[in-house]
């Protein structure tokens, strides 16, 4: 029995917005932003700005405008502007915002009802319904015609993706249809499908238990340092002792258990048969999900428990809320889908995993690559941006954070920085990484580009630590909108953190740290002036930094049984000078820096200070 969602699924995005929070002290500040920059935003008489997303997290409040036309909204169309804790405005997004949208009638002629069905015969629905939703927009066109339509998404059983039909709701042609599903690499790289037996699939209702069962961690090759050789191929999914013996029992928090019959569904995750091969939902009669990779369930297991690990980090251990948008906010997600094609998607809260090839949900590469699209588009109340590829790259840090904090690889090693060690870098194709060297903006297509952000924000990773570098990106990444580049991405990451100054460990060399990579990848970033307070009244008493401003020598006096390593950074970011300093008077000529504002670090006691050049 497949499950037909509908539109009701708008409800489920009222609730979630609803638990963020619609309301804000901070409106009447943001509305007067808005007036005060009402010509250089290009806000039009006839639109308004209405409310509608709310979010307050670790780096302050960010708050969501939709542009709508007598209560109309028009696609993709918003301001976002974050306030810090101190209720300042610190970073906006408005590149999203249609300056050139036109005042038109927004009473449709052409029937919904009728809508629905030109878009399911546009899109080619096959089968069982699984999603489905229809929506007014005021929306662009290629063209830059400004319509009324009806935007249509249809999921079905029998046509893999997910599929958005644009029709005028005044004439009833349809304007677009395409695939909106966010895959894990382009297409073009599948190898032919390979098709698998399929099981029934078993209802259950709602009541968490623990269990355990076997999974990669984060895939065979990774564990065992091996390279993919050998009994450590895909040998069409045949299993072995070596690769049983790569295998990692883990324990699964939570699992559904009615009537004897446990599932894999929880609080975060639960399993689906939403696309062909339809091979059940592996229910068991105890909670020991022991499978070995040749089976399917092992794949349900694998992509499950990734999923309810990571989400249960952002969740519990960041105490980030990041939930979805539809589902009563619980991630959906097939094993086996896509026709049996080796790629895998995103799209509206739910995950859909290939097996061509290594199959998909084998590798948590490519689990957590699909997760941090969908991780992305609940952050940003559904406005993900894939432009120049920054979802793909927020997909691929996403992955690779986990991976590399598992300690597997020796940096010296290729395998490092593969994103995809096993489902890629093999016959089937090539897998992407994470130590690209082509700077800001790059060329190519969406995945190639993305290499680029998710290989500065390693580079920043491996500077400042996971949770940090974690956390300033989802922190960041929710101020964005759906016309972000990776320009703006960058300045949005190194804001949050600079917001998060004095919490969660954040010093003015992280920041200077993430400056110094974001501009090494070729991001331009605002100069930043960072001093930190130092509440530590001892710090105060030993250090002291003399004169400022200063032209010629600069006088650093500690009182330290010690040496401490001092840094030199100009407003960009670039360290300009390193040096040692010890217990007593330490001069440090900067007669040869150029006029400006500097920072000086002293990395032992974690202490900033800013100084002028003369």
């Amino acid at each position: 029995m497949k499950l037909k969602i509908n539109s009701l699924v708008l409800g489920c995005v009222l609730s979630y917005s609803a638990l963020m929070g619609q309301e804000s002290s901070l409106e009447s500040s943001a509305r007067k932003w808005m007036t005060e920059n009402s010509a250089t935003l290009g806000i039009q008489n006839f639109s308004k700005l209405t409310l509608n997303f709310v979010r307050k997290g670790n780096s302050g409040e960010t708050l969501r405008f939709q542009q709508t036309i007598k209560n109309v909204p028009v696609f993709q169309s918003e301001i976002v502007l974050h306030f810090n804790k101190e209720g300042r405005i610190t970073y906006t997004s408005t590149e999203s915002f249609k300056k050139n949208v036109k005042d038109i009638n927004v009473i449709p002629s052409f029937p919904a009802a009728e809508a629905l069905k030109k878009a399911h015969q546009a899109s080619g629905t096959k089968g069982e319904i699984t999603f489905e939703e229809n929506k007014l927009f005021v929306y662009i066109t290629d063209n830059q015609d400004t319509k009324l339509v009806y935007r249509v998404l249809t999921n079905s059983f029998e046509n893999p993706g997910s599929w958005e039909t644009i029709i005028d709701a005044q004439s009833g042609d349809v304007l677009s249809v395409k695939d909106i599903a966010f895959y894990h690499h382009d297409k073009n790289d599948s190898p032919r499908p390979r098709k698998k037996n399929t099981k029934n699939e078993v209802a259950s209702k709602k009541v968490f238990v623990s269990g355990t069962g076997y999974i990669f961690n984060p895939d065979p090759l990774s564990k065992m340092q091996v390279p993919y050789s050998g009994e450590y191929v895909d040998n069409n999914d045949a299993t072995n002792a070596s690769l049983d013996a790569a295998r990692t029992l883990v324990t699964i928090p939570e699992l559904d258990l009615v009537s004897g019959v446990y599932k894999l569904k929880g609080s975060y995750a639960e399993i689906k048969d939403l696309e062909t091969p339809s091979t059940g939902l592996f229910t068991q009669s105890s909670n020991q999900f022991l499978f070995n990779r040749n089976d399917q369930g092992f794949e349900a297991v694998n992509a499950y428990w990734h999923v309810d690990n990571s989400l249960r980090y952002i969740n519990e251990t960041l105490n980030i809320v990041c939930k979805p948008l539809t589902n009563a906010g619980i991630l959906w997600y097939d094993p086996h889908g896509l026709d049996g094609d080796d790629n895998s998607y995103y799209s509206n809260g739910r995950l859909v995993f290939g097996e061509g090839g290594v199959d998909d949900a084998e590798d948590a590469d490519v689990v957590l690559h699909e997760l941090g699209h969908g991780i992305h588009d609940w952050l940003t109340n559904g406005s993900l941006s894939q432009v120049q590829g920054l979802s793909e790259g927020c997909g691929d840090y996403w992955a690779q954070s986990y991976s590399r904090s598992l300690n597997q690889w020796p940096s010296s090693a290729a395998a490092y920085n593969w994103m995809f060690s096993w489902d890629g870098h093999n016959e089937y194709w090539a897998g992407r990484i994470t130590n690209y060297t082509v700077l800001y903006p790059g060329s190519g297509a969406i995945h190639t580009r993305g290499q680029i952000w998710a290989s500065a924000l390693m580079r920043i990773y491996n500077k400042i630590g996971k949770a940090k570098t974690d956390r300033a990106f989802l922190e960041g990444i929710s101020m964005t909108n759906s016309n972000t580049n990776q320009q703006s991405a960058a300045i949005a990451v190194r804001q949050a953190a600079i917001d998060m100054l004095g919490t969660f460990g954040f010093t003015c060399a992280d920041i200077a740290d993430m400056t110094q990579e974001f501009t090494a990848a070729g991001y331009v970033l605002p100069a930043y002036n960072c001093v930190l307070a130092v509440d530590d009244v001892s710090k105060k008493e030993i250090i002291a930094i003399y004169p400022n401003p200063v032209s010629d020598i600069l006088t650093v006096s500690m009182k330290m049984n010690k040496d401490e390593k001092v840094e030199i950074y100009n407003m960009e970011g670039r360290r300009i000078l390193e040096t040692t300093i010890g217990n007593g008077r330490n001069t440090i000529n900067v007669s040869h820096l150029q006029t400006g504002d500097y920072i000086l670090r002293i990395k032992g006691l974690e202490l900033s200070s800013k100084f002028i050049k003369k």
